[in-house]
């Protein structure tokens, strides 16, 4: 289906979106004391979602990119 070259960016893409989702989850969990904190803890996790969106975007890619590759004459 995928060549061996997509298959293995593939599969770094979901690791590295694995680790940025546990990130989230402990970035979620830090306790804040102050409202600067809270607005540092926000930025951070808004940053991380939009790797991860990003990342996502670039799996898709992958995934058409390869389907279309395989389909053309």
């Amino acid at each position: 289906m995928f060549n061996k070259e997509t298959r293995k960016r593939l599969k770094q893409i979901e690791k590295e979106i694995s680790k940025l989702k546990k990130q989230i989850k402990k970035v979620e969990f830090r306790p804040c004391q102050s409202d600067l904190e809270l607005k540092q803890k926000d930025e951070d996790i808004k940053a991380l979602r939009d790797r991860i969106n990003e990342l996502e975007k670039e799996h898709d890619r992958y995934i058409l990119k390869s389907g279309n590759a395989e389909h053309s004459p």
